[in-house]
């Protein structure tokens, strides 16, 4: 199984209001522009597999990965959609973690802007080996069993990588 790492389609991609961005997605005239920067993306898809799990339809969150050009980085059977369940409960998470191990990828790395999702995920005893970082420039911001963080250079599977990447 390769090791997964996970984050809703809102962290990989700064995406108009929910209403505005299906109009684009209809139109296909996408505005989203990507979170991080390319190369860190790249980086880590050498040795981990890149998900997205978002409450969007499979095939929007796939128009967006387009759009950004990341859509070799992000295949689609990497792609779920929460639709109807509510993403920030954990325990919906873990139904979501057994359908990514039934695609041969174990769940690994969390990385989210959402700071409830966050919070219940490290709150949650399921996932105390599944790494979890919550991506926001507020320092005041704290959860405990989480990492806040700014960009994925500063997770643990973006230096893996950078290491696995340096001995090839």
């Amino acid at each position: 199984m390769k090791s997964l790492v996970v984050m809703g389609l809102r962290t990989l991609a700064h995406l108009d209001a929910k209403e505005t961005m299906y109009e684009q997605i209809d139109r296909n005239a996408i505005r989203a522009e990507g979170r991080f920067p390319g190369e860190h993306l790249e980086v880590i898809a050498g040795s981990f597999a890149l998900g997205i799990l978002s409450s969007h339809s499979v095939t929007r969150i796939g128009r967006v990965v387009d759009h950004l050009g990341w859509t070799r980085l992000f295949p689609t059977d990497h792609l779920v959609s929460s639709d109807p369940m509510d993403r920030k409960d954990a325990a919906n998470w873990e139904r979501w973690r057994r359908e990514y191990e039934a695609r041969g990828l174990v769940l690994h790395t969390v990385v989210d802007i959402g700071e409830v999702l966050v919070r219940n995920l490290a709150r949650s005893p399921a996932f105390t080996e599944v790494y979890k970082y919550h991506i926001t420039d507020e320092q005041h911001v704290h959860i405990e069993g989480a990492t806040r963080i700014t960009a994925l250079d500063q997770t643990l599977a973006f230096k893996e990588a950078s290491l696995n990447r340096a001995s090839r």
